[in-house]
């Protein structure tokens, strides 16, 4: 399956280079970042407004949200508003819901882009069908749309960095995924079982966790269930980590509520991809 043709002719009119990318069916950045297994931060999410009559597209990384009011304050603007599915339907009418690419398809359309956009050597977006995707050079794709450029995503922390607890007994395991977190920007504590996790996470309020199964005191399960009973703590984001490989283990983690699975021994850069998933879909 390729790329629908009037997306291939815009390509080749600014010779523009891409691969092509096929995957199951999705409607959102977030869910094609899961599909393509790679990180939020890399897939370019576009955000449709109206300002005055016009269509008004930012385009942020698929981890984070627009802030209206930033953008209304930067752009000078009175009467922005997001536009409705019904309007983005009919200003893109070749795209399917939720895969509008975050390029210049009509005249009339004023483009920007978050200034974090610029960080990415390579960038993923959506080619207007559920089932296919294009990667490119960022360079090559800011040539070809030459955005206005701002910052023009929320701050979801409030400047402070993602808090992520660390449930794991083995000291040493848990002493290196705080360093990887922290490596990727995460503040990070840690606890060696569910107990002192459950007082750590209302003390710290996380904004995930990464829960392994086998604690001393109580399984990794119970903790969770635990966990969510306590008031605002009721749904914090969770990756499982954990030895166990089996089938109806992963199945219960999932029942339960958990948001992803990852089985030991892990590489870092996936786990940070899962994290960066679930982050990016309880901000959503």
């Amino acid at each position: 399956m390729s790329v629908p043709r009037w997306l291939e002719r815009i390509f080749a009119h600014y010779q523009t280079p891409y691969q092509v990318h096929q995957h199951l069916p999705v409607h959102s950045a977030n869910q094609l970042a899961h599909a393509e297994h790679t990180s939020g931060h890399r897939v370019a999410k576009p955000v449709f407004f109206v300002a005055g009559n016009r269509p008004l597209t930012v385009v942020v990384p698929a981890s984070t949200q627009v802030d209206p009011n930033r953008l209304a304050a930067v752009l000078g603007l009175n009467d922005l508003r997001l536009a409705s599915e019904d309007e983005i339907a009919g200003w893109f009418k070749g795209c399917s819901p939720g895969c509008v690419p975050p390029i210049r398809i009509r005249s009339d359309q004023v483009l920007f882009m978050d200034r974090s956009l610029a960080n990415l050597g390579t960038i993923l977006f959506s080619a207007g069908t559920s089932e296919v995707a294009v990667s490119m050079p960022f360079r090559a794709w800011y040539r070809m749309v030459r955005p206005g450029v701002g910052r023009f995503a929320r701050n979801s922390h409030n400047g402070k960095r993602p808090m992520v607890l660390v449930v794991e007994d083995e000291a040493a395991t848990n002493q290196l995924l705080c360093q990887i977190l922290e490596k990727k920007g995460y503040a990070c504590r840690g606890a060696e079982d569910g107990q002192s996790a459950l007082d750590l996470a209302a003390e710290l309020r996380p904004a995930a966790i990464l829960l392994d199964l086998m604690l001393p005191d109580m399984s990794g399960y119970e903790m969770y269930e635990r966990l969510r009973r306590v008031g605002p703590l009721r749904l914090p984001p969770t990756v499982v980590v954990t030895a166990l490989e089996d089938e109806a283990v992963r199945q219960r983690g999932f029942e339960l509520g958990a948001d992803a699975y990852v089985t030991k021994p892990f590489f870092p850069d996936s786990l940070m991809r899962e994290l960066d998933n679930v982050l990016a879909d309880a901000r959503g």
